[in-house]
């Protein structure tokens, strides 16, 4: 079995790591991310909030708009013939 030619360039020129003794620290805040600072103001979106309301109130105003107001019925009206009203109008002459 052959070696990969990788391997062998690399036992080659292996060398021994050091340890570098390093006596000053680096502080915390160069190894973070900087912090995005927020903005005191705040964003509005009147269209957006008025959109908004406005889907949600349209069911409602969809019901009120089409609901249909039945008037109130105290007696019961049938169909009759013109025929038969009339003889009805002759027997209670």
């Amino acid at each position: 079995m052959t070696k990969d030619p990788y391997r062998e360039m690399a036992e080659k020129n292996k060398q021994p790591l050091e340890k570098v003794k390093e006596s000053v620290q680096v502080s915390g805040e160069e190894w973070q991310r900087p912090v995005k600072e927020k903005n005191g103001k705040k964003r509005h979106y009147p269209l957006l909030t008025a959109l908004l309301v406005f889907f949600i109130a349209s069911p409602f105003l969809a019901v009120y708009a089409l609901k249909e107001e039945k008037p109130v019925m105290n007696q019961v009206i049938t169909e009759q013939n013109d025929t038969a009203d009339e003889e009805t109008v002759q027997d209670t002459e």
